[in-house]
């Protein structure tokens, strides 16, 4: 448990390129702005993962939401 106005150090091994979310399980607590994202080894990131395919999702996502009746309204993060 963190107390309130409390802080806390994280250390991990930093061998994982890409951008991963910290947080705790408590979902609305995203919502509030209680995460953080690492980006680890951002220059490996180009080699280890297809940008290029991400960009067709993003796009396919905004074009559903568009129509979709179900408007997001919170982080999306579900646990």
């Amino acid at each position: 448990m963190l107390p309130g106005n409390g802080w806390l150090v994280v250390a991990f091994k930093s061998d994982n390129p890409g951008a991963w979310l910290f947080h705790c399980h408590i979902a609305w607590h995203v919502s509030q702005g209680l995460s953080v994202q690492f980006l680890e080894r951002v220059s490996e990131i180009p080699s280890t993962v297809p940008l290029n395919a991400i960009e067709p999702v993003c796009t396919l996502w905004t074009n559903y939401y568009n129509i979709s009746p179900n408007k997001q309204f919170d982080s999306g993060l579900r646990l």
